[in-house]
């Protein structure tokens, strides 16, 4: 939802492309990439699997994950918004009590942070090692 990661890894690439490979690898790259990917993935369902954590139903841990993609075009409130709404309409609408209900939003919200803070995490790693391979070369 937040491209940082992404971000960093185009800048990373450019920079490798740009000299070369010589000084960033293109085994490093694919390294990037994948931490880049598995980075993103993580965030888009860290929010479901918060909910799933607080006791969300299928349909709380549904409303979660279209949450999140609908949050992103609500930049920045819609990122945490959107997870809470919808795994709060999610579990109304199978009947849950308000109290439950929130309960599942909340877990929606805090799995927003651990992805999010996953993501921060992997992008200072990959900046660490681009500015060792830096220094290194």
């Amino acid at each position: 939802m937040l491209p940082g990661t992404p971000l960093v890894f185009a800048g990373i690439y450019i920079y490798a492309w740009l000299t070369g490979f010589t000084i960033i690898s293109r085994n490093l790259i694919i390294i990037f990439l994948i931490l880049t990917v598995v980075s993103v993935v993580i965030e888009y369902i860290s929010s479901s699997i918060g909910s799933k954590k607080f006791g969300a139903s299928k349909l709380g841990f549904l409303g979660a994950f279209v949450g999140a993609i609908i949050g992103v075009f609500f930049v920045p409130w819609g990122l945490i918004l959107g997870p809470l709404c919808g795994a709060l309409i999610g579990e109304l609408i199978v009947g849950k009590k308000i109290k439950e209900a929130f309960r599942a939003g909340g877990g929606a919200v805090l799995g927003f942070f651990g992805g999010t803070f996953l993501k921060i995490v992997a992008s200072f790693v990959m900046i660490a090692l681009f500015t060792i391979n830096l220094i290194r070369y």
